[in-house]
């Protein structure tokens, strides 16, 4: 994960202790106010701290099994859950072990907290799946190379739209079917069109599984790239970049040079 998401989502999180506090559930509103906020702030980058591992962990799950990536992280946090609720359930005791909290009434203080670990990781989804354009700086930051992505030229928009291929049933209609390529982040796919991109939660393979009738092949563990919107490739000593019709760089795997000369991409 780039460390520009990890502060944007570390920022969401605190953001959301805060409200928590602000309301103060648990019985914790008649804390002060500055003890209450900095307990549910506190709570929530624990929290944080718990569920990010575990739903990286699902999310390689679901991309290595067949299993369904929102089954996979429903999972991930009804596991995550279970420490937090014991660490939730100490605190709220003053710090000891008491059974109102960690014996008889540990099922309703985890059910609890897995409702609002559910309700941040909804809303994380819903903030964090925009559309994005093309001069996004993560954009910028994914081409990593001295050339600045370059203007769309008339051949670029006069391409010819793609096969009604399933997958662009996901993409807003002003972004168009000329896709470029795919890329994998975290749990979602980045789609991008030459009119701008689109955060799809959903698994690399199953993507491309959608793409049936157009042309293009995996290049990277986390890139499909569209062959006609390969404008040059560039070559850095062993490792091969494949320059895009919309100016990104897609990094193409070692193991993966050798299928694509023979398909004559190289």
């Amino acid at each position: 994960m780039k460390m520009r998401q990890l502060a944007i989502e570390i920022f969401i999180i605190a953001a959301i202790g805060a409200v928590l506090g602000l309301l103060g559930p648990f019985n914790t509103y008649e804390m002060p106010t500055a003890i209450r906020l900095a307990y549910w702030i506190g709570f929530i980058l624990v929290g944080y701290a718990i569920y990010r591992p575990v739903q990286t962990v699902a999310v390689w799950l679901s991309e290595s099994t067949a299993i369904p990536l929102w089954t996979a992280l429903l999972l991930a946090a009804a596991l995550a859950a279970i420490p937090l609720t014991a660490v939730v359930g100490f605190a709220l005791a003053g710090m000891r072990v008491d059974t109102d909290y960690l014996g008889a009434g540990f099922g309703l203080l985890y059910l609890q907290v897995l409702g609002i670990g559910l309700g941040i990781q909804a809303a994380m989804w819903l903030l964090f799946t925009r559309h994005i354009g093309t001069d996004d700086p993560e954009t910028a930051e994914i081409a990593a190379a001295p050339p600045a992505p370059k203007p769309l030229d008339v051949r670029d928009i006069a391409m010819p739209e793609r096969p009604d291929a399933p997958f662009f049933d996901r993409l807003p209609p002003e972004l168009g079917t000329n896709l470029v390529c795919l890329e994998m982040q975290d749990h979602y796919v980045k789609a991008h069109t030459l009119a701008g991109s689109e955060m799809l939660l959903m698994r690399l393979r199953d993507a491309m599984a959608e793409l049936d009738g157009v042309e293009g092949l995996q290049v990277h563990r986390s890139w499909w790239v569209a062959r006609d919107q390969v404008r040059a490739i560039r070559r850095e000593g062993r490792a091969i970049k494949l320059e895009l019709a919309n100016g990104l760089l897609a990094p193409v795997a070692r193991s993966r040079q050798e299928a694509l000369r023979a398909e004559g991409w190289l």
